[in-house]
């Protein structure tokens, strides 16, 4: 399953009407409770009841511009995925804990309102899909997947990478734990939105030796041994974060403990009331410019937000209780002001869609970049190793079998990897078809839709390039200048990443098509220096680009022109 499906189906939660209540079909067992998935005894949990949010006033905006689209456009919607995104109705995550390495592993579940087949997902979600058991469950996998699905009935999908099934199979489900009382309150109904953490079970142990740092005055509030937060909308919108304690006197230290921070909050926000005060209120001689008005408004809002604040803690019992050995503290927000939020947000968004697609363009670009400079360190350390630029792997007669990117592996922690192809053969031999169709990611491309086994960042190979077959080149025969010489580009249709395949080069012939699908002006590139920049394939002549793929030509660059 690719990440993007999970994220579509969890954008239920806020996009997708309830489905209808569930059903049952003649002959199938009655589906299981999603929160009796999570072990009691687990780090921490989140459960989300999606279809009574779309109810709420809290998206009231955002439900009438989704509805705006018809009813046959909400239909279609269901018959493009599957399960049906219109039945998408909760969903719980949680964490356990790795006995080995201590790190935590993610677990999550989604219960739909209808019954679905969990055949038509595997076969929908998982290129070619494979199985195994765990406690007699069955598992379903996929190499090019980086999780594994596992349907205890035909309304829940459990979703986790292998490791985490590994550990969640054998793990057995305690009715009590640090999580019980969350799980108790998840299970009421009453919360839409729940999340808990137990405290007692993290790995806590570098926030202890770094308590020396936190004032005194808070150290009974780290004795808490879990933490629930519930979300509860009724005339108001009510959150409500609770601390359980161990003892009723570890408790009662914590209450005082939050008293006695409010105290010191309200002394530091006197000294920043005063700064802004002294900012807002100077003297001014006749109006103030037009350009100084948002700074005025603003000043004005952090004066507000100051009063309040300080009149919370002014009164900390009034929204502090404590209840034997559990601390509770309630934020209550009017829900008309939630409710403009919600309409504020769905009014601004068509105008918003555009940077945030700039955004995201930039981020993957970002990331992408990160790879090449990943890949042109590989490229530097096999230098150094060897005196020379990795080339591809050739038999006795001269013919490629073999990438460069398969030689430098080694240089991106890819050692095994490195070690399951045999380098006298090519590389989709029977021997070699398995290792070659491993998903690297430093070789996969963000910016769009690299197929498993395949690659944009490629070299130019032909005369005087950096990789021209039957030369070993070094570093030193860069003589056009290591930062004007591009050493590996992403670019063009992607390949085979072990495939000897890469942009063919010849000085007098017109380049091939550089723009990737989706991508068509920005291209990335790294430089024999290290170092990566994007070039602007509109606005770069093709002459200056020649110029930058040779290392030995002479020509002087400008990147401007």
């Amino acid at each position: 399953m690719r990440p993007t499906l999970f994220l579509a189906l969890t954008a239920g939660v806020l996009l997708v009407p309830p489905g209808a209540a569930p059903r049952s079909w003649a002959g199938q067992p009655k589906p299981v409770d999603d929160l009796a998935l999570v072990p009691a005894d687990a780090l921490g949990f989140v459960h989300i009841r999606a279809a009574e949010l779309w109810k709420s006033d809290l998206l009231s905006g955002v439900r009438n511009i989704f509805e705006q689209a018809g009813p046959k456009a909400l239909s279609t919607l269901d018959a493009q995925f599957v399960p049906k995104p219109s039945t998408f109705n909760r969903l719980t995550a949680f964490a356990l804990l790795n006995p080995e390495t201590k790190e935590p592993l993610p677990v999550v579940v989604l219960r739909f309102s209808a019954p679905f087949d969990p055949n038509a997902i595997v076969q929908a979600y998982l290129p070619n899909p494979d199985k195994y058991v765990l406690a007699g469950k069955t598992i379903w996998t996929s190499r090019e997947s980086p999780v594994d699905l596992y349907f205890p009935d035909r309304q829940h999908i459990v979703i986790a990478p292998t490791p985490a099934f590994t550990v969640y199979m054998k793990h057995a489900l305690p009715k009590s734990g640090g999580l019980s009382s969350g799980l108790k309150l998840a299970a009421s109904g009453t919360r839409p939105m729940v999340a808990s953490v137990s405290l007692a079970n993290l790995p806590l142990d570098e926030l202890k030796r770094n308590l020396t740092d936190i004032p005194p005055e808070a150290l009974p509030l780290f004795k808490a041994r879990h933490l629930t937060a519930a979300l509860a909308i009724g005339a108001d919108l009510k959150l409500d974060i609770t601390a359980g304690y161990g003892t009723a006197a570890e408790a009662q230290d914590a209450e005082k403990a939050v008293k006695q921070l409010a105290e010191l909050l309200r002394q530091e926000l006197r000294k920043a009331k005063a700064e802004v005060e002294a900012s807002f209120f100077q003297p001014t001689k006749g109006p103030r410019p037009l350009e100084a008005l948002p700074e005025a408004i603003g000043l004005v809002f952090a004066l507000g937000a100051m009063n309040y604040a300080d009149g919370l803690l002014a009164n900390p019992g009034a929204w502090i209780k404590r209840v034997d050995t559990e601390l509770t503290a309630t934020l209550t927000l009017p829900k008309e002001l939630v409710t403009g939020a919600s309409q504020l947000f769905t009014a601004v968004l068509g105008l918003a869609l555009p940077a945030v697609q700039k955004v995201r363009e930039a981020a993957t670009r970002v990331t992408s970049q990160n790879n090449l400079k990943q890949i042109a360190l590989a490229i530097y350390d096999y230098e150094s190793a060897y005196g020379h630029l990795p080339h591809d792997i050739v038999d006795k007669n001269g013919k490629p079998l073999l990438s460069w990117r398969v030689q430098i592996l080694p240089f991106l922690e890819q050692e095994n990897l490195y070690r399951q192809f045999n380098l006298n053969e090519p590389w989709d031999s029977p021997t070699n078809q398995k290792a070659a169709a491993t998903v690297v990611k430093v070789f996969t491309s963000p910016q769009t839709d690299t197929p498993p086994g395949m690659t944009h960042y490629k070299a130019f190979v032909g005369p005087g390039t950096v990789f021209e077959r039957g030369k070993k080149i070094r570093f030193a025969d860069v003589t056009d200048g290591t930062s004007n010489t591009i050493l590996v580009i992403e670019a063009g249709d992607p390949v085979p990443w072990a495939k000897p395949e890469d942009i063919p080069f010849d000085p007098k012939k017109p380049l091939p098509k550089l723009a990737m699908p989706g991508v068509e002006e920005m291209v990335n590139v790294a430089m024999v220096d290290g170092s990566v920049r994007a070039i602007n394939m509109k606005k770069l002549a093709e002459k200056t680009l020649k110029a930058l793929i040779t290392r030995n030509g002479g020509e002087i660059v400008d990147f401007d022109r």
